[in-house]
């Protein structure tokens, strides 16, 4: 099983300040303990994350977090010209998503991954995705 982990809850999981923070950890134990879990993020997540950890807490968090992720069982990958492409359709449609969101979509689509880890609303109305959070 692959899941795509939004920036949401990779934010809420490193600050213990963030209203999710509880639910997130939750969430990450659950699947780095499903051994059949691939845990997938992006580079653009990547980014979305560090700048929004080094906002609400420090650099030195954001330096911190983006460690873990590189080095851990994440699986960091790079987003190619037909994800970019995909996403700038997505982009135009009937959605009101951030670029970043159809980034994910997109992505998540192209690889066949059908489950993502998020507190963000917006996936819900996407019917061929399953949200964990």
């Amino acid at each position: 099983m692959n899941v795509f982990v939004d920036s949401s809850v990779l934010c809420a999981y490193m600050n213990v300040q963030d209203v999710h923070n509880k639910k997130a950890v939750s969430i990450m134990k659950d699947l780095f303990s499903d051994k059949d879990c691939i845990i997938v993020i992006n580079d653009y997540v990547f980014d979305e994350i560090m700048a929004v950890t080094t906002r609400r807490t420090s650099k030195k968090n954001a330096l911190k977090l983006g460690e873990y992720l590189t080095s851990s069982e994440i699986y960091l990958m790079s987003v190619n010209d037909t994800i970019f492409r995909t996403a700038w359709k997505y982009f135009h449609g009937q959605w009101n998503f951030s670029f970043t969101d159809c980034i994910i979509l997109a992505f998540m689509r192209i690889f066949g991954i059908t489950k993502i880890a998020t507190f963000d609303k917006e996936f819900e109305k996407v019917k061929d995705i399953e949200i964990i959070n």
